[in-house]
């Protein structure tokens, strides 16, 4: 019997895992689905903006890292690699398929997870709701973005890739990536100036 069968895999850290599955341990990778599918899922719905698409493209993007697992190397760290893969498939997902749906912030994370801050369930109803009205305004103004500048800024402020990243994720110039940041930041402030956000 295989004694890798038996091992704890809860207790490896992400790249010892990543490296397990690159040798065809199954187990391994449900583990590391376990930890980060909530993450997953809420970098695809910061793109998509409903949660059928984020749904889709959270389980697509998680078998393609599965798939694509011999391409990734210790260097780049396992995490970093994975929420590259999920933006390239949401970037892909969205330019093939142009729709857009939406629903409340709120409604994307039932279970306080993936985004939302656990502090917010203990809070005041108060200071819950109007945490709730300014995540409806910050969605909508998200939405006003054209879809470069929603992948830059998505990328950077949500994510925190670095410039080269992005320009390498987006097939574009750090230059380029600076201008779609500048522009996306600008639009931002003034859609929404009236919750004094930015």
């Amino acid at each position: 019997m295989n004694d890798d069968a038996n091992r704890d895999w809860t207790a490896q850290d992400d790249d010892t895992l990543a490296l397990a599955v690159k040798a065809g341990e199954q187990a391994a990778y449900d583990e590391l689905v376990r930890r980060h599918q909530a993450r997953v899922y809420a970098v695809a719905y910061r793109f998509a903006s409903n949660r059928e698409d984020a749904l889709d493209i959270a389980q697509e993007a998680l078998f393609k890292a599965y798939r694509k697992i011999d391409s990734w190397e210790p260097r780049t760290g396992f995490v970093p690699w994975l929420m590259r893969v999920t933006a390239n498939h949401a970037i892909d997902h969205l330019r093939r398929n142009k729709r857009r749906r939406t629903m409340r912030l709120a409604d994307a994370y039932p279970d306080g997870e993936a985004g939302a801050p656990s502090e917010r369930r203990h809070a005041q109803p108060e200071a819950t709701a109007r945490a709730e009205e300014i995540g409806r305004h910050v969605q909508r103004a998200l939405e006003a973005l054209s879809g470069t500048q929603r992948e830059v800024f998505v990328l950077r402020h949500y994510e925190g890739f670095p410039l080269a990243e992005i320009a390498e994720v987006l097939g574009c110039s750090i230059g380029s990536v600076k201008v779609h940041l500048f522009r996306a930041v600008r639009k931002l402030r003034q859609e929404l100036e009236d919750i004094g956000r930015f």
